[in-house]
């Protein structure tokens, strides 16, 4: 299988009033041609059993939510509930705001600033990759059924340089699954955690341009 590097570049422009024009991240895709359409033929042995344990995963981390933050899982509602995955789970193509909620390590559950995620379509499927932050999985989304979607990615070296292809490097693989929760609004569940801890979960809400001048609607 032959490796490419597919670049593409765009600037989404948020404005209210006379807000100045804010530049968001370059949309970089690392693409790999002949990419299978059936996840199946791709995950690897240990991914597909984390993915298969990610329900004992989500009981273990939130059995180990200390007292003092318990109320904050609770505020987030259905994102921190594993029992919501509703119909239409697949990401449509765009920018997103990504945001990590961690369970486990040093704080036992903490809530990270978001960061951006796009979600790019093209001839070789459906690229998903986080643009900014410490830690930024990049990969490929694969269609399992109506309400999930599998992720099988890799993590950038922590030096610099391009992400290996998903399956060359173990140490570089991560998988997870994608579900919705509500409206425009869904959730990623990776099977490696960062920072010692239990279990990451991104939630992914679609970034949507604002036009200066507009009237914004009232609810009824």
């Amino acid at each position: 299988m032959r490796n490419a590097m597919l670049l593409l570049s765009t600037t989404i422009v948020l404005a209210t009033g006379c807000t100045p024009v804010q530049e968001k991240p370059q949309i970089s895709v690392g693409a790999q041609p002949d990419v299978p359409t059936n996840w199946h033929m791709r995950v690897t042995a240990t991914d597909r059993n984390a993915i298969d344990r990610l329900p004992m995963a989500w009981s273990r981390a939130r059995a180990a939510v200390p007292r003092r933050a318990r109320a904050a899982v609770a505020a987030e509602g259905v994102l921190l509930d594993p029992t919501v995955a509703l119909p239409k789970a697949e990401l449509p193509p765009g920018l997103y705001y990504c945001r990590l909620l961690r369970f486990g390590g040093r704080a036992g559950f903490a809530t990270f600033k978001p960061d951006f995620c796009t979600v790019v379509v093209n001839a070789d499927g459906t690229a998903f990759n986080k643009q900014s932050g410490t830690t930024q999985p990049r990969g490929w989304l694969f269609t399992q059924n109506d309400t999930r979607q599998v992720f099988l990615g890799t993590f950038p070296p922590e030096r610099g340089g391009a992400a290996p292809a998903y399956g060359v490097d173990p140490l570089a693989n991560v998988a997870g699954v994608v579900e919705r929760v509500s409206g425009f609004r869904w959730r990623m569940v990776l099977s490696r955690a960062g920072g010692g801890a239990l279990l990451d979960v991104y939630e992914l809400v679609p970034v949507t341009p604002k036009v200066p001048g507009a009237v914004p609607a009232v609810a009824g």
